[in-house]
């Protein structure tokens, strides 16, 4: 955790005192609280923080669609704290991005290592969720490759090897991916085939 972290305090009215004593103990600088009902969205966008920290007597589905959002569009590491020790509500708070849920214990000496284990969490699923975004980037990429390489193939009268050398030769003559090559000869090939069909 770094020594100086801001902080969003999301909570459904209840006294937050004691936890941003409890976080300024343990080095927040910045701490904003929102009352539950407020947008979100928007006030990250007016306070970009390093962690949200839920403090709710009863969570529910409303809050956790909002959180759903936060973490699509706006993703940061997640605390809640609350009463509520129902497993289908725990369940959907995970589900909602949730990298930590706490049931009672708000004392500052549980809070440090809470923090620690929530954004040490958070980053690893950031990096699973980027490593997954680039394998079906790659997959993508390699699937029009191999479209184009057949349109090749069947327009061009080319051998596989010919129509991949081909593509490659066109990549860098032109200081181009190949990939980019490979949806430029689909699209050609696509608007080809319209024209003819409308002909």
């Amino acid at each position: 955790m770094r020594s100086k972290f801001d902080v969003l305090i999301v909570s459904d009215g209840g006294d937050v005192g004691e936890l941003e004593a409890g976080l300024l103990a343990i080095g927040a600088n910045q701490i904003k609280v929102l009352p539950i009902e407020q947008n979100i969205l928007k006030a990250l966008n007016d306070m970009p923080v390093d962690l949200m920290v839920l403090d709710v007597q009863k969570p529910t589905a409303k809050m956790f669609e909002q959180f759903e959002l936060v973490s699509e569009y706006c993703p940061k590491p997640i605390i809640c704290f609350s009463d509520e020790r129902d497993s289908k509500v725990i369940e959907q708070s995970v589900k909602a991005g949730v990298a930590a849920y706490i049931v009672e214990g708000k004392d500052a000496s549980r809070l440090k290592p809470i923090i620690d284990v929530a954004m040490l969490r958070f980053n690893a699923c950031q990096a699973v969720k980027k490593e997954l975004m680039q394998v079906k980037d790659k997959l993508s990429q390699r699937a029009v490759i191999e479209k184009a390489k057949g349109l090749l193939i069947e327009h061009r009268n080319m051998s596989e090897d010919q129509a991949y050398k081909t593509m490659r030769k066109m990549a860098m003559d032109q200081g181009k991916k190949i990939s980019t090559i490979a949806h430029e000869i689909c699209d050609v090939v696509a608007g080809l085939e319209r024209s003819m069909s409308s002909v």
